[in-house]
């Protein structure tokens, strides 16, 4: 039998030395790519004035003390407004009861005013007040004219009532046309 070394077999370190010199490697690669690689080129670029600077209070004409202050030009004078000529209105001498009014301004016509008013709620919800209505009622029945009216003073709510009180339908008067006022309070819903 032969007799071995006491001392433990050599290692082969090769593999240890591939790997540092290949890490070693990479390191170069990445210090020649970061530091080899032109630089980027850096453009001049002219610096704009700043604006001239004006006193706060710096006249801009100066004006001598002597000098005499010229007159404004007198303003033209507006000829005044002249009233547009009114519809003549026709003498209403028909009669319609009450009760046939009312009967028919509480129907759908009262929710058609509460509807415009609402419509324009959305926009002005402080928007009350009230509103009278004078209706003409021709002969048969139809309303041929409308005026608003009232603290509510809203032309958008105004005009759609107009609009509206046109479409309404009474019984025919007897002995012609009717003219009659039409109260509505208007109010948000509680």
């Amino acid at each position: 039998m032969a007799q071995g070394s006491s001392l433990p077999p050599a290692r082969d370190n090769r593999g240890t030395y591939a790997l540092i010199a290949l890490l070693l490697l990479i390191a170069a690669g990445a210090l020649w790519y970061f530091f080899a690689r032109p630089a980027p080129e850096v453009t001049e670029v002219e610096a704009i004035p700043p604006p001239p600077t004006r006193e706060q209070f710096e006249p801009q004409i100066e004006i001598p003390e002597d000098a005499a202050v010229p007159e404004p030009a007198p303003e033209p004078i507006a000829e005044p407004e002249r009233p547009r000529p009114r519809r003549r209105r026709a003498e209403c001498v028909g009669t319609l009861e009450a009760s046939v009014i009312r009967e028919v301004i509480n129907g759908p016509a009262r929710r058609q005013v509460r509807a415009c008013y609402e419509r324009r709620l959305r926009e002005d919800n402080l928007l009350q007040g009230s509103m009278n209505l004078l209706l003409t009622i021709d002969e048969s029945g139809s309303v041929s004219a409308v005026e608003a009216s009232g603290s509510l003073q809203d032309q958008a709510v105004f005009n759609c009532v107009k609009r509206v009180a046109r479409t309404w339908k009474f019984p025919p008067p007897q002995g012609g046309c009717v003219r009659t006022s039409v109260p509505f309070t208007m109010t948000p819903k509680p």
